[in-house]
């Protein structure tokens, strides 16, 4: 856990500090600004390619080249540790159930990227992003719907089997939480950078409290957990006709255990296990 987190964590997941659910942040300016900011360029911020990438495509000297990802590596190591963080669907639940109102729009990735409106998988649970994103139409657009918390577990429980991967995003000056998103590569805006950048990149998208753990002697080598896996992190052997798990690339969303009719995957602790304790 980051010192963020411990920060406004009060000894818990800062997602499930009960303060950063608090109404008090409608009143927070810096949150307000923050949002509205978000809100108001959404569209560009999941469709665009940032300029310091581009640059460094178009260098053609190694040696410039590793410069500048040093110096990109330590500018981005000065950001605010992550807006977002992959959650498995047990905090997903604890999640709805700490969370005021609850609603429910289509996601700017998929508008972007698939022009589709027909699934709404962005879930709304923060007060100031329910109460000033429908001041922004281009983040809304397709209208919101507010459901229960019911209909919400269930609406989440259905993403899970479909493979979607929940991360719960929060404001990026303040510890107010925003909306869970659930998508799927390469749709996904973050999960794209996440993927394609690597680690270095949790400064936007962190990797679970969890990681999965694999019971090698209950694998029958099915393989169904490689194709749910959207990480990179699962692998089959054809040698062993098991599947090979790589902890070190695996961000803890669970979403291979579904698949398992073995039961031989499960999530353990990310803090129990030393080799990947300290990556995020």
């Amino acid at each position: 856990m980051c010192q963020w987190c411990q920060e406004h964590g009060d000894g818990k997941k800062w997602y499930l500090n009960v303060k950063n659910y608090s109404k008090k942040f409608l009143n927070d300016k810096a949150a307000v600004e923050s949002a509205n900011t978000l809100f108001q360029n959404a569209e560009y911020f999941m469709g665009m390619v940032p300029p310091v990438f581009v640059n460094l495509l178009n260098l053609n000297n190694d040696e410039e080249f590793s410069q500048a990802v040093a110096v990109m590596k330590q500018t981005i190591s000065t950001y605010t540790p992550h807006r977002g963080q992959v959650v498995p669907l047990e905090d997903v639940r604890k999640i709805v159930k700490l969370a005021g109102p609850v609603a429910k729009t289509s996601c700017v990735c998929r508008r972007m990227f698939r022009a589709s409106f027909e699934e709404k998988t962005c879930i709304l649970v923060g007060p100031v992003v329910l109460e000033y994103a429908k001041e922004w139409p281009d983040c809304t657009r397709g209208g919101i719907n507010y459901i229960s918390k019911e209909e919400t577990i269930e609406l989440m429980e259905g993403f899970d089997k479909k493979g979607y991967v929940h991360i719960f995003w929060m404001d990026t000056r303040s510890p107010v939480v925003m909306e869970l998103c659930n998508c799927e590569f390469p749709t996904c805006s973050a999960l794209r950078f996440r993927r394609n950048l690597g680690d270095w990149t949790n400064f936007l998208l962190r990797k679970a409290e969890y990681v999965a753990r694999h019971n090698y002697d209950k694998c029958n080598g099915c393989s169904n957990c490689v194709q749910r896996c959207q990480f990179g992190a699962i692998t089959y052997s054809p040698y062993l006709e098991k599947v090979i798990f790589n902890m070190k690339k695996c961000t803890g969303c669970g979403l291979c255990r579904n698949v398992c009719e073995q039961g031989a995957i499960k999530l353990v602790p990310r803090s129990e296990v030393p080799a990947v304790r300290e990556l995020w």
